[in-house]
């Protein structure tokens, strides 16, 4: 059962614990800050930097061509996740 359908069987604790299980999971696998560039034709592209294997430093492109409304969600969200993640867990339905 997808976690919309939870919360509308009105099971929001439950919902809320396994949306914070799976953004926890997505935090700790991906722990940089996330950062739009716009490109010179108005669309963004969302990034962040790391290292490779060898530790070269490298830049990762998480999304491209996207609006910059997008690319500014995408970084707040992800940059963010331990906020939302701690809200999930106190929530109250």
């Amino acid at each position: 059962m997808c976690i919309l359908e939870q919360t509308k069987a009105a099971k929001w604790p439950a919902a809320a614990e396994r949306l914070a299980d799976l953004l926890e999971s997505l935090a700790a696998d991906q722990p940089e800050t996330w950062f739009a560039e716009s490109e010179k034709d108005g669309w963004a592209n969302v990034r962040y930097h790391t290292k490779d294997i060898s530790g070269v430093p490298v830049t990762v492109e998480v999304s491209s061509y996207v609006t910059p409304e997008l690319a500014e969600l995408l970084c707040a969200l992800h940059n963010n996740l331990p906020t939302i993640i701690k809200a999930l867990r106190e929530a109250q339905p």
